[in-house]
């Protein structure tokens, strides 16, 4: 929606020379300067003005191990199917939440860009990724707002779709009338 996005996690981490065992995940808007010294990367509960800010952090569990972060359940008599999707960036108002990360509800139509911090058992920053493309949250302050029925360019895929089979289907039907045709013809 227009106050929230998903990110994708980094991929499965290890580390030489020490265990990384949780994840800060940064968050800047797009006209600000990506940083990557952590001294300069602040927490909402500390600074409410912070540009550069952490929204969260997670564990890092072993590879083969769903981490704690955004999930798809999927639960049948059967089985249970769980998709990891990511994390969630602007979940949060500070005022209604405790601990020491705010992950602050974001601005409609804005653009922002995300940064993972790997820290090791003592909490020192050892690694991180670069910071991400921009990406836009939505323009959406309603959810009755959102269009979820078919688009133009769907509705025009739809056409498409249907002509193209039309004339497979015709082309198959039309292959073996030659073929016939052509053995009669044949002496």
């Amino acid at each position: 929606m227009g106050s929230s996005f998903i990110v994708n996690i980094p991929s499965c981490l290890a580390g030489t020379g020490y265990k990384a065992t949780t994840i800060k995940v940064a968050l800047t808007s797009i006209n600000q300067p990506g940083v990557t010294d952590t001294d300069d990367i602040k927490s909402l509960r500390d600074d409410p003005t912070a540009k550069v800010y952490y929204a969260g952090k997670f564990g890092v569990l072993p590879c083969r191990v769903t981490r704690d972060v955004i999930q798809v359940n999927y639960r049948d008599s059967s089985f249970t199917l769980n998709i990891v999707l990511g994390y969630q960036v602007g979940t949060e108002v500070c005022a209604n939440t405790k601990g020491e990360y705010c992950n602050r509800v974001l601005q409609p139509a804005s653009f922002y860009r995300v940064n993972f911090f790997i820290l090791d058992e003592n909490g020192s920053p050892k690694a991180y990724t670069d910071w991400s493309n921009p990406v836009q949250t939505l323009n959406v302050t309603d959810v009755s707002a959102i269009q979820s029925g078919l688009q133009r360019r769907s509705g025009g895929m739809v056409v498409i779709t249907v002509l193209l089979s039309v004339a497979l289907f015709i082309l198959v039907v039309c292959l073996p009338i030659t073929l016939i045709l052509e053995k009669k013809k044949a002496p």
